[in-house]
């Protein structure tokens, strides 16, 4: 009996069976009876005992447990501080779900369908190419040389039962944005031409759909990212970067006087919006105020625009917009989670980085194909990083279950052995 127990607590797949089958009911439980979620939390607890009682272990399945431990141990705390449970409460059965899903994708770093991952990220970029160009609500003008009528042409009316309005631009422009280095290398040093022929495809497909999300943060994210991710490739291509530099600043300076800097910064006329630069920072000075009076607790998860309207009122924003968060990983993590909270995610955002650079600069074949896909999350963390300055995507109450996909994908990668394939 132990020793069958041994077996299917020990195998990678017992755990992510047993939290595919928990997600929904943590993720959607505003849906779902009231003790629907909790008892999926004791299943998925269970699974994860048994687990460790399998492996002889309670820490240290990933390099990254102990950041994550942290990060759990604040949840019940922010519950705690939060004036609305019902807004806090679905949160955390989120977040908890989404350290879940990191576990049990981190788990498969030795199975044989980790190879199937770049032809994953190829999939999944698409999928999620098709719903947001059906379900997101463009026609920001932030961009003055995207034109308006375009998106009078595009596909519309998917609306997500959880949210009857669309997905906002921004979130869509983020989220794409973290395939775009993957789909980037991939067309570079894929395994095959055919795979190299379809993330060329895909590449194209997510610049044209950052694009139209008009998503300012997430474009400055991919053109740090790009250079970046390519160099530490091949350093040769050290030199195209600095020729498309060279170009865009002699493009700027014969155009720059029909570019406006002001639209795309926001101006005056822009200022009761939360798309203005000035509004952002406006957010970000409430969320320092926040921190400087919760810094152990926080407000709770849910709780930044109720308790910014309520003590920290804003002279910029009007009053009827919604805004939801700091518009900045880092405020937001401080400000909900405290500062415990915020040391968690950057021990957890240092870990990954410290992981993916050891997998890419370690003595490799050239076709290593897990060190491709590493370069290609490489550029998706940076990208998340960067972009983090400017908003809070993984805030959103279901969109962080991708972004956590992604941190699990990081470690199982990183973690595994070699793969390589002949031309």
């Amino acid at each position: 009996m132990r020793h069958n127990l041994r077996v299917v607590g020990g195998s990678p797949w017992f755990f992510f069976g047993a939290t595919s089958l928990t997600m929904p009911f943590l993720l959607f439980s505003t849906f779902l009876p009231t003790w629907s979620p909790i008892a999926a939390i004791v299943f998925l607890t269970a699974a994860g005992l048994l687990r460790c009682y399998a492996t002889g272990r309670v820490l240290g399945h990933t390099p990254a447990d102990w950041a994550l431990l942290l990060v759990l141990l604040t949840l019940p705390v922010s519950l705690w501080a939060s004036a609305d449970h019902h807004t806090t409460l679905p949160r955390v059965y989120a977040f908890i779900a989404n350290l879940a899903v990191f576990w049990a994708v981190a788990a498969l770093a030795k199975s044989t369908p980790l190879r199937w991952t770049g032809w994953g990220i190829l999939v999944a970029s698409l999928m999620l190419t098709g719903i947001f160009l059906s379900g997101t609500h463009f026609g920001a003008a932030k961009l003055p040389f995207i034109d308006r009528h375009i998106y009078s042409i595009l596909p519309s009316g998917l609306k997500p039962f959880w949210n009857e309005e669309g997905f906002n631009a921004n979130l869509a422009g983020g989220v794409l944005a973290l395939f775009l280095p993957s789909a980037m290398i991939l067309a570079i040093a894929g395994e095959s031409w055919l795979q190299r022929c379809i993330a060329l495809i895909t590449f194209v497909i997510l610049v044209i759909m950052l694009l139209l999300a008009q998503s300012r943060g997430a474009l400055i994210a991919v053109m740090i990212s790009l250079p970046v991710m390519t160099i530490l490739y091949k350093k040769h291509w050290l030199w195209f970067w600095l020729v498309i530099a060279t170009t865009g600043v002699a493009l700027l300076i014969v155009y720059g006087n029909e570019i406006s800097f002001e639209t795309i910064l926001g101006n005056d006329s822009t200022l009761g919006d939360i798309s203005s630069l000035q509004s952002r920072v406006e957010l970000w000075s409430r969320a320092i105020y926040m921190i400087q009076d919760f810094p152990f607790t926080g407000v709770g998860l849910g709780m930044f625009e109720p308790v910014v309207k309520l003590l920290y009122p804003t002279f910029l924003l009007a009053p009827d917009v919604v805004f939801q968060h700091a518009h900045n990983i880092y405020f937001q993590t401080a400000a909900e989670m405290g500062i415990p909270g915020l040391i968690g995610h950057l021990a957890l955002y240092s870990t990954l980085t410290i992981l993916l650079v050891r997998r890419i600069i370690q003595p490799q074949q050239d076709r290593d194909q897990y060190r491709v896909i590493a370069l290609g999350l490489f550029g998706g963390l940076l990208v998340y990083l960067v972009h983090g300055i400017f908003d809070a995507i993984s805030f959103y109450l279901r969109t962080a279950f991708v972004i956590w996909i992604i941190f699990g994908l990081i470690v199982a990668i990183s973690t595994s052995l070699g793969w390589n394939v002949a031309e």
